[in-house]
């Protein structure tokens, strides 16, 4: 579902957002703990008939040092986020598109380079159909950033 690099939690990593050692200090989460989390937010929002909404950003050429720090700084303490080389994706628990779209203004507007890819859930989605369609989602933009 998704492979290599790292993902936070911010409120399960101890992010204060504060700079410094604290932040050095910050573990990364194994991609198994994302999945995981994912899996139980999409299982919450089934179950509840919660919104959860997933950003997934794309940047030719990769991620730049600060890229995902810049995007951590753009999110909430119970946003979900994973990075590989090539993306990032955010999840965003209890949150409609439209909020998400405040989101990704944040986003776009500490990280101009990136593609982005913003997809709700729908009742019946399990975790990998969301970021499947959120990952499809980036091209579209890439294309034409208005019809995203």
């Amino acid at each position: 579902m998704f492979s290599k690099r790292g993902t936070h939690r911010r409120n399960v990593v101890g992010y204060t957002g504060s700079r410094g050692q604290e932040e050095d200090q910050k573990e990364l989460q194994t991609v198994e703990t994302f999945e995981k989390a994912l899996r139980e937010e999409v299982s919450v929002s089934n179950e509840f008939d919660l919104p959860l909404t997933v950003l997934a950003l794309g940047k030719e050429g990769g991620w730049e040092e600060g890229d995902i720090r810049r995007a951590l700084d753009a999110l909430r303490t119970a946003d979900l986020i994973a990075h590989t080389d090539e993306e990032i994706v955010i999840v965003l628990p209890n949150t409609i598109t439209d909020q998400a779209r405040i989101v990704e203004e944040r986003l776009r507007a500490r990280i101009p380079e990136a593609a982005f890819g913003v997809v709700a859930f729908r009742q019946g989605d399990d975790a990998e159909d969301l970021l499947k369609r959120a990952r499809n989602a980036i091209p579209r933009t890439k294309e034409n950033p208005e019809t995203a």
